[in-house]
């Protein structure tokens, strides 16, 4: 051993002595390090590549013969859907991003723990993260540590699932890197309000939810120095398995774009922690460690349903099912929608200058005019960019239809029924057959999914046809899949999506018109349906695992080919 390594063990040994009860013993095995870059498309990672943003993976692949393929995740193209799939080799039931459950009545939403808790209890496979670590991931995969992991089998409090214990003391071993990252986070806060300016000057087509402005700070600075951190210790005690997910792109990808040079540039930063642990792995690793870099699902750019067509989706619905109702339908039903765009806290910003308007005296009507100029402005271009995080679903029982949004893809229940209907029984329904209808004509759909009994039925306003066993038969017209592509991998995950247990009576795609896919969210960069790159994420990985031929046609696979053959027979503790 040279002096250098040496030196470096030493110094790992001491900084690293409070942990030393967790170092693995070397069993033989080669360790299993996967870094997913959350839904950074191949095509992306090969544009980022040839624009200089990512040197260490381009070493990589250009250099040290790594594998650098595309591959196909399946339907829906979203996280929860793909980590479960790719941890557990199991990913039924999980229709959307946000989806609902007829029969408790609750809208599961993977922005909050209890939603995707009720995915994680009903995965009943053994996770491929047994005895292993899980940082930044939605499910833990059976991991024995866990840090930012929403949802685990066991469980646990909120501060264990933050890490602990065990991530305050990685914390109090690193003052002088926890100080840098105060002094990035102010850089972030300043950097985004900066390109929010530059954006809105400049009249591109920019959306902030909520509190992203924050979250931006907490995932591109905190959480991605934290889960640094963390990894770097596993690796010098020769975890057997690390699996951690960095999110910064699919934040900056949702709000700027996935081509944008805000997301494309940020990829250097997570980059320099590729390099960073590549670095460990070489010097200092408590084992031979086999690196995997992946995208779980890809994006493509999107134009927002609200800004569009002026209103969104839940009072489209609504609107259509008021008409019927005026027509003399049977009966009026009522829309709920996920996005709630009528809570108390989603219009904070514009009221807030309606009241400043009224409160001014008679005499300054110039300032009053001006005032409700801007909240108007406000409402109409950046309505969702309140300082409080709007509401994002409400169920009573007198709601009769429900619907979900998951960026470009939208699920509309028939909440009055307790079963899954089929197309028959929605074309039988005089209510339901009018809004079937109007929505197929809409301009912002561009597909309708429902199960007609042995088959899966595809529409649009063009045509239609019929899905089985993943052949497409019976088109009228033009085949609806046209626009999103009609390979047979796309063909079989439509179908098995629109059949997936807990899926919409009407399964909508957003209109695609080969670049750009209409999102019910507001959102400059979608994913969750097909069109453009959703569907095609990357793999960077060893030649010696020969993953560079196999068929990888749903995050299912990713898990039989590569993570299965890392399984260790330890127990989560």
């Amino acid at each position: 051993m040279s002096p250098g390594r040496r030196l470096l063990h030493w110094y790992y040994a001491l900084k690293y002595r409070v942990f030393r009860r967790e170092r693995r013993p070397r069993d033989g095995r080669r360790g299993l390090i996967v870094l997913q870059i959350d839904a950074l498309a191949y095509p992306e990672l090969r544009r980022a590549i040839e624009l200089g943003y990512c040197p260490t993976i381009t070493k990589m692949v250009r250099e040290e013969g790594y594998t650098l393929r595309r591959w196909f995740c399946g339907l829906p193209s979203a996280t929860p859907y793909c980590q479960a799939g790719i941890f557990h080799g199991e990913n039924d039931g999980i229709p959307a991003f946000r989806f609902y459950d007829k029969s408790s009545r609750f809208v599961v939403t993977c922005n909050s723990p209890r939603g995707v808790q009720y995915i994680r209890d009903r995965i009943h496979t053994p996770g491929a993260l047994a005895g292993g670590s899980s940082y930044v991931n939605l499910l833990d995969g059976d991991a024995q540590t866990v840090a930012f992991t929403v949802a685990t089998r066991r469980r646990m409090s909120v501060y264990s699932r933050l890490g602990g214990t065990r991530m305050a003391l990685l914390i109090a071993l690193h003052p002088i890197r926890t100080a840098i990252i105060i002094v990035y986070s102010v850089l972030e806060w300043l950097r985004e309000e900066w390109e929010r300016t530059v954006g809105e000057l400049a009249r591109r087509r920019t959306h902030s939810e909520g509190l992203f402005p924050f979250i931006r700070i907490l995932s591109n600075v905190v959480v991605r120095e934290l889960q640094t951190m963390a990894i770097l210790l596993d690796v010098y005690l020769g975890v057997p398995v690390i699996y951690s997910t960095y999110m910064q792109y699919d934040e900056l990808g949702h709000h700027f774009g996935p081509s944008s040079w805000q997301a494309l540039r940020d990829l250097r930063r997570t980059d320099s922690r590729i390099r960073a642990i590549r670095r460990m792995v070489r010097s200092s690793a408590g084992r031979e460690y086999d690196l995997v870099v992946l995208s779980d699902h890809g994006m493509a750019p999107s134009a927002s349903y609200r800004v569009l067509f002026g209103e969104p989706l839940g009072r489209t619905i609504q609107r259509i099912l008021d008409g019927e109702a005026e027509r003399g339908g049977r009966g009026s039903l009522s829309a709920h929608t996920s996005e709630n765009a009528i809570s108390e806290y989603a219009e904070v910003a514009p009221n807030l200058l309606d009241t400043l308007a009224l409160e001014q005296p008679p005499e300054r009507r110039t300032l009053r005019r001006t005032l409700r100029r801007i909240g108007t402005w406000v409402r109409r271009h950046y309505g969702v960019r309140e300082l409080i995080l709007p509401e994002k679903y409400r169920v009573d029982e007198r709601h009769d239809v429900v619907v979900t949004y998951s960026s470009s893809l939208a699920l509309v229940y028939f909440a009055d029924v307790a079963t899954r209907l089929e197309f028959s029984e929605i074309a039988l329904d005089r209510r339901r057959a009018q809004l079937y209808a109007e929505l197929l004509a809409h301009p912002g759909i561009g597909l309708i999914g429902t199960v007609d009994g042995a088959s899966v039925r595809v529409e649009s306003a063009r045509g239609r046809a019929l899905i089985q066993d993943g052949v497409v038969t019976d088109v009228i017209g033009s085949n609806p899949l046209d626009p999103y592509g009609t390979e047979p991998p796309l063909t079989r995950a439509v179908e098995r999506l629109v059949r997936q247990p807990n899926a919409g009576d009407l399964v909508l795609f957003g209109a695609y018109d080969g670049y750009e896919i209409v999102c019910f969210d507001d959102q400059i960069g979608a994913h969750g349906s097909a069109g453009g790159s959703q569907l095609h994420p990357f793999l960077i990985a060893p030649a010696s695992l020969g993953l560079e031929s196999v068929q990888l046609e749903d995050a299912r696979d990713i898990h039989r080919e590569l993570m299965s053959k890392y399984v260790t027979t330890a127990t989560p503790t």
